[in-house]
């Protein structure tokens, strides 16, 4: 085949094009630090790095659910230990004030405490967090325990829990059932304000002896009722212990998953300038040899 000046024209010219474009990419290379900018530069490796991306961001998103859960677990802590100190006062006093030697004007006094404790162990019952109520299961918009004039109480939530994705095959599940908490006697536990209300009665009840045996029967019944709260503190404890670990293990996979994709994804800069200048060195001979191949009037278009 003859090799006309116009087919060495058009070689020139584009390797030309090709190097001033390798120049280039070696160029945005260097300036971003990242040998994979889009996919052409390495689908395979592009493929990868988004994989790794996907994989942080399902990371990132288990992270905050164990913190909401963490926040949640030590909000609930701290309630119940309220609530159970709440109750082993109302235990101290019906065992102060069981025997028939206290006046009636003293117990109606002590009536109207347990009456504030009643009203604390409820408000403590119906405590939010984030605009939600905490011990009324699925039911977060729901007031969780109301009750009438005569102290009796009700239960408005359910028996859902709050579950929460913290990796791929785990699911934490935190206690929201205000039910087996303050009112479990279904189960065989305590229903801890029917229980405060029948120790008011007894304190109430005008006829001393017989108000002295509902009150010396409550003491007991009470201390169950603390240790049910303190038995759910534990299961919380332990669920807290769990999130702690997962929390744990997220945050150590995060640097290395980040440190895989770097290795994909980053630059090798000492390579990379070491290229640039070969590719400069190529980009400028092939400019030099076109100078003395073809006359001045190429060179003066393509520049």
């Amino acid at each position: 085949m003859r090799v006309t000046q116009l087919i060495t024209t058009n070689n020139f010219t584009r390797y030309i094009h090709q190097h001033a474009e390798n120049l280039l990419k070696t160029q945005q290379k260097i300036a971003s630090q990242k040998r994979i900018s889009k996919i052409s530069d390495d689908p395979v490796g592009m493929g990868q790095v988004l994989g790794f991306r996907t994989n942080l961001a399902v990371n990132d998103q288990y992270q905050e659910n164990i913190s909401r859960g963490m926040t949640r677990l030590e909000f609930t802590e701290v309630t119940l230990e309220l609530a159970s100190d709440l109750v082993d006062t109302a235990r101290g006093l019906a065992s102060t004030h069981a025997s028939g030697s206290h006046s009636a004007a003293t117990r109606q006094s002590v009536a109207n405490q347990v009456k504030d404790i009643y009203d604390q162990v409820m408000q403590t019952a119906n405590s939010k967090l984030n605009n939600n109520y905490v011990f009324a299961g699925h039911a977060t918009n729901a007031v969780p325990f109301s009750r009438d004039f005569d102290y009796n109480a009700t239960y408005n939530g359910d028996d859902g829990e709050f579950r929460i994705m913290v990796s791929d095959n785990m699911e934490a599940n935190i206690l929201a059932d205000g039910g087996k908490i303050f009112q479990d006697a279904a189960n065989g536990g305590v229903n801890i304000f029917d229980e405060l209300k029948n120790l008011i009665d007894g304190l109430e009840n005008p006829d001393l002896v017989a108000g002295s045996a509902q009150i010396a029967a409550t003491v007991d019944v009470l201390r169950d009722g603390r240790d049910q709260i303190n038995s759910r503190r534990s299961e919380s404890a332990l669920a807290l212990y769990h999130l702690q670990t997962a929390d744990e293990y997220m945050s150590n996979l995060r640097p290395k998953l980040e440190e895989a994709m770097a290795a994909l994804e980053q630059a090798d800069i000492t390579k990379a300038a070491v290229e640039l200048k070969n590719l400069e060195l190529a980009y400028e001979t092939t400019l030099a040899t076109a100078a003395r191949i073809f006359q001045p009037k190429l060179m003066d278009f393509l520049r």
